[in-house]
């Protein structure tokens, strides 16, 4: 057991991130994700590393369900989702900087022997992802909702259209502020854009970036459904066994999908209780034109044999790449 201090108690204190930090004797292994606060040191987050093996992540993917899978993980005894749905401490530098005992802050909430989660769909696409993961906890599972890689292109295109219309203000609190320095000069220009690119355009771009194998992480509308080569940068560190995929047509069905996060952790959820949830985060679409059919159609061809890899990888087979998939 170790506890963080956050409030500077004495001289002497090392360094850990932008926080200060010091060993406490052992404490009980009772007292996991307890908060101690003495008026003379400050406070202090306590916790017990066997309490990291009842953590899991939702790693991605966006624009494919996360949100209505987290929401409704959350509302079943034992589980205890973070206070805030995407974290994106193992992606954001200025985050990830601020040390374990940050993240852990967002976990207060959780009571002793929750299975404590949290949702952040960068985590699969941000290269610099799992081995931050990695040293934080080596046993850590994952849970990954994967989409049709040219409708899920076409979700995230449209969302980054509407924000496209926010006010400066909110598009600088929700998405430049923490931004790394690297991304944070393309999301700009791609948010604060007069005129937002089209669906075509935005696409071309985007696969231009994959062909010269740019260093470019954003805008990412295509390379996010690049899942198979993702995956691959965590099975340098993890094994499959420690990955649970849905597709995203299965929150539709919650029970089914819950019985298979139940026999994934090996943890019982009584699945007569649950309830469905209404999906999160609807976009509000134009109608497609034909040019717009056309992209999407040329997308579902350029994604086929990634999709291959894909289904080889992980044993699954969808069936994107056949007539009838989703549009």
């Amino acid at each position: 057991m170790w506890c963080y201090h956050l409030k500077k108690s004495r001289p002497g204190l090392a360094m850990h991130g932008s926080r200060k930090q010091e060993r406490d004797l052992p404490m009980s292994s009772n007292d996991i994700a307890t908060r101690v606060t003495n008026p003379g040191k400050g406070h202090a987050i306590c916790h017990n590393p066997r309490d990291r093996l009842k953590q899991f992540l939702i790693i991605g993917v966006q624009k494919a369900g996360t949100t209505t899978l987290f929401n409704l993980l959350d509302s079943i005894p034992g589980f205890c989702g973070s206070s805030v749905k995407e974290i994106g401490f193992f992606t954001k530098d200025v985050f990830y900087q601020k040390g374990e005992s940050w993240y852990l802050e967002h976990f207060q909430k959780c009571g002793r022997g929750a299975i404590k989660f949290e949702a952040s769909p960068a985590y699969l696409y941000y290269p610099s992802a799992p081995k931050r993961i990695y040293s934080f906890n080596r046993d850590m599972k994952f849970i990954v909702v994967l989409r049709e890689p040219a409708a899920r292109c076409h979700s995230a295109w449209n969302m980054f259209r509407r924000f496209n219309e926010s006010t400066a203000d909110q598009i600088f609190t929700q998405f430049i502020q923490h931004a790394n320095p690297p991304e944070r000069e393309a999301i700009s220009k791609l948010l604060f854009a007069k005129h937002y690119p089209s669906f075509k355009q935005a696409v071309a771009d985007d696969i231009d970036r994959y062909v010269s194998k740019s260093s470019d992480i954003e805008p990412s509308f295509v390379r996010r459904g690049l899942y198979w080569g993702q995956i691959a940068n965590y099975l340098h560190y993890f094994k499959l066994g420690n990955f649970l995929f849905l597709e995203q047509g299965e929150l539709n069905h919650p029970v089914t999908a819950l019985q298979k996060v139940s026999d994934f952790l090996n943890v019982k959820i009584d699945l007569n209780s649950i309830n469905s949830l209404p999906p999160s985060n609807i976009g509000d679409y134009l109608s497609c034109d034909a040019q717009t059919e056309g992209t999407i159609l040329m997308l579902r061809e350029f994604y086929k044999p990634h999709n291959e890899k894909l289904f080889s990888q992980i044993g699954v087979h969808y069936n994107w790449n056949e007539a009838g998939a989703e549009r």
